[in-house]
């Protein structure tokens, strides 16, 4: 009986180290997955997550990348703004078809304080993203438009991650997306 029950747990053993084998070699080489982080994820809850994103926005060094559905909320513009003129490079891709002139005039203001801005690719229905990516190092992305109502009065989650691996698929999408942008104005670009 003894014998019998060192056999199935070998039995066992092996099966459990071949099962990981074999999840290892059938994994997509150089593809993250969220089991897989070496990073980590901090919620951002709204109301009151402007705070948040401003500080982001404050702590970019070199580069902030933003993909928006809708993009009104002045303070969070003007921290752009402010990051450009401290030698950031700041890119910002709008969905343009949305009812009203939001993003019209958010557009227009960005660009005017030269800043690289596009209008999303009519590819896709409708480009609803909501993501910042900060330094190549970190993204924000969840439910939250930068809209004063989404900041300040609308309950929204997101998340901050800060994993080499997601943060680099964020920026593979991001860079496919920007060739794909209408290009409202060449000059300056």
């Amino acid at each position: 009986m003894r014998h019998i029950a060192s056999a199935g747990l070998l039995l066992f053993v092996l099966g459990v180290f071949f099962g990981f084998a074999a999840v290892s070699l059938l994994a997509e080489p150089g593809k993250e997955c969220a089991r897989c982080m070496d990073g980590t994820v901090e919620t951002v809850f709204s109301p009151g997550a402007e705070e948040e994103v401003l500080g982001l926005i404050r702590g970019a060094n070199e580069s902030i990348e933003v993909e928006m559905y809708l993009f009104n909320y002045m303070p969070l513009a003007n921290e752009l703004v402010k990051a450009k003129e401290r030698g950031v490079d700041v890119r910002v891709i709008l969905e343009p078809r949305l009812s009203g002139d939001e993003n019209l005039k958010m557009m227009k203001f960005l660009r005017e304080k030269g800043i690289s801005a596009r209008w999303a690719s009519l590819e896709y229905k409708l480009t609803h993203a909501k993501a910042m990516i900060v330094d190549k190092k970190k993204v924000l992305v969840g439910s939250t438009n930068w809209s004063m109502s989404a900041m300040t009065k609308n309950r929204e989650y997101s998340v901050l991650i800060e994993d080499n691996g997601v943060v680099a698929e964020f920026i593979k999408n991001f860079e496919e997306d920007w060739e794909k942008a209408t290009n409202p104005n060449s000059e300056g670009e």
